[in-house]
C-alpha cells in the first residue's frame, strides 16, 4: 500500500481531533487501522503531518550523477546479468546493492534490458507449443479424383 499523502494524513489528524474512532476512520479512507493510528501517533509524538520519506520509505543510496554513471555501466555491459551490474556498480562506485535495487535504479532511467541471442536457433528444439491443436488437414487425394466420371 502507498503513503498517505500530506492531504490525507490531514484530514485523518482532523477526524481523530473530531473524536471519530480508529475503525471508522481507517474505513473511510479504506485502509488499514494500523496505518491510520501511526499517522495520528505520528502526529502527536513529532507534530509531523507528512511522509518520512518521498520514496515509499527508502532513503535514497546514490546521488544524481552516481544514478547516471550506473546507466553508463549497463549500456557499457548490455548483457550482464543484474548481480554482475551490482557486482560493477560496487567496484566502481563503492555502492553495494542487491540485484533488485539495481533494477530499479535502471527503471528510473528509463533503460530496458533485452537478452540478445548469442547462439542461433536450435533445430531440434521444439517450435510448437504442446498444446496447440492442428488446423484442418487437405485430403490426401483431390475431390475430382475420388468421384466417379
Amino acid at each position: 500500500m502507498e503513503a498517505f499523502t500530506r492531504r490525507e494524513r490531514r484530514k485523518i489528524i482532523a477526524r481523530y481531533q473530531q473524536g471519530w474512532d480508529t475503525v471508522d476512520i481507517a474505513q473511510h479512507f479504506g485502509a488499514s487501522e494500523s496505518g491510520v493510528r501511526r499517522v495520528w501517533q505520528q502526529f502527536r509524538e513529532e507534530g509531523r503531518d507528512e511522509p518520512a520519506f518521498d520514496n515509499c520509505g527508502r532513503k535514497r543510496t546514490l546521488t544524481d550523477e552516481q544514478l547516471q554513471r550506473v546507466g553508463q555501466i549497463a549500456e557499457e555491459r548490455p548483457d550482464a546479468f543484474l548481480h554482475e551490474l551490482a557486482d560493477e556498480i560496487a567496484g566502481r562506485l563503492g555502492v553495494r546493492a542487491c540485484r533488485q535495487t539495481v533494477g530499479r535504479w535502471l527503471r528510473e532511467l528509463g533503460i530496458t534490458r533485452k537478452k540478445s541471442r548469442s547462439t542461433r536457433r536450435s533445430s531440434s528444439a521444439r517450435t510448437w507449443r504442446r498444446d496447440a491443436r492442428p488446423g484442418p488437414r487437405p485430403s490426401p487425394t483431390p475431390a475430382a479424383a475420388t468421384t466417379p466420371a
